[in-house]
């Protein structure tokens, strides 16, 4: 069943929205931030299951793409394409899923989630593998990188 409206009215008020509150900070618990642009924030998640799982969260609290306007979309992909780009040079996947979800978190974002090697293309994805938390050295060598990366392919 899906949420009771009184629910539904939690998750989509702006003033209770966890990526309304925490998406511009350097770090959150569940993500560091590798760069902002005008239109979202890009962010690598903490658990790195899958390495170099990233997302990138529109600055707007905006629940759905259809709310967008053409150019808001165009910028919002924009951003969502140059952080695959990122990933993948930095982190070498063998291809990278797009997800564009919201029922959990309704507030836009993109998954940008790397397929590697040792994954089973046969498999539903699913954000919630691992968890594979690194330590703090790990996530600031994998949050340079993205970071090195998101800058070279401007």
């Amino acid at each position: 069943m899906w949420w009771t409206d009184e629910e539904w009215a939690e998750l989509v008020d702006p003033e209770l929205c966890g990526m309304c509150a925490d998406a511009h900070l350097s770090e959150n618990e569940h993500s560091i931030l590798v760069a902002s642009t005008e239109m979202t924030h890009i962010r690598l998640v903490r658990n790195q299951a899958h390495p170099g799982y990233t997302v990138v969260i529109l600055r707007e609290h905006v629940t759905d793409l259809g709310q967008l306007h053409t150019d808001q979309l165009g910028a919002f992909w924009r951003d969502v394409q140059r952080a695959g780009r990122a990933v993948a040079a930095a982190f070498d996947p063998r291809k990278i899923s797009y997800l564009v979800m919201g029922h959990r978190a309704p507030h836009l974002h993109c998954h940008v989630f790397p397929q590697h090697l040792a994954d089973d293309p046969l498999r539903n994805v699913n954000i919630s593998d691992g968890p594979v938390y690194l330590g703090d050295a790990g996530m600031a060598h994998s949050v340079a990188a993205v970071q090195k990366a998101w800058h070279a392919v401007a």
